[in-house]
């Protein structure tokens, strides 16, 4: 008996030496994070405006930011909200926190502050790393779902050295992007307080 293949199109765009099937992969999220930094630690992993970080310095940030948040307390099977955009500190904190066992819970960081709370109100995370934009809005949340460790982040130190120079220029255009990116925030644990622990040993369960 022929077994029917549907047929599949779409692979004629597929670049040169691109395989049409893939070898199921085995392992966590985790694991298959570990193991590129392992194969290819020189490799580019991430870009942010055009600032590159390489598979061995992703895992390094991930290790540090893990240790970071089991300090604080984060463990195994705790509710962790995520309020980021699209930035390294975003990956980097989604790891970590599935390399701790604890739950990664996504927001969208342009939510209103209605919607933003109806959720929190549905998972009562009290661990939460926040754009610094939405600091704000999650510090007024009422007491019965106030977090107990927000941790800010400032997603333009991820950018290079000169993008950042060029924010700070005393300019109404410079001005403008800086305050539509970040702000000062107070009552938070500072995101690179977090990523300066030293790594989570290997030892630590997975």
């Amino acid at each position: 008996m022929t077994t029917f293949v549907p047929p599949r199109p779409w692979t004629a765009s597929y670049a040169e030496g691109v395989p049409e099937d893939l070898a199921e992969v085995s392992g966590s999220l985790v694991d298959i994070v570990e193991a590129s930094a392992h194969d290819y630690p020189d490799a580019a992993a991430l870009q942010f405006f055009g600032r590159t970080t390489s598979y061995r310095d992703l895992q390094q940030a991930i290790d540090r930011a893990a240790a970071g948040l089991a300090a604080l307390g984060v463990k195994a099977g705790d509710p962790v909200a995520i309020v980021l955009p699209n930035c390294p500190q975003h990956i980097v904190a989604f790891y970590a926190v599935l390399r701790l066992g604890a739950v990664v819970v996504e927001h969208n960081p342009l939510y209103t502050a209605r919607e933003l709370r109806k959720q929190f109100e549905d998972h009562g995370a009290k661990h939460a790393i926040v754009w610094n934009k939405v600091v704000a809005t999650v510090q007024e949340f009422p007491s019965d779902l106030a977090v107990t460790n927000l941790v800010s982040v400032d997603v333009t130190r991820a950018m290079p050295a000169l993008t950042r120079f060029a924010l700070r220029l005393p300019v109404a255009k410079a001005r403008e992007s800086r305050d539509a990116l970040t702000t000062r925030v107070r009552g938070t644990v500072p995101w690179e307080s977090v990523v300066g622990h030293a790594p989570l040993r290997a030892s630590h369960p997975r």
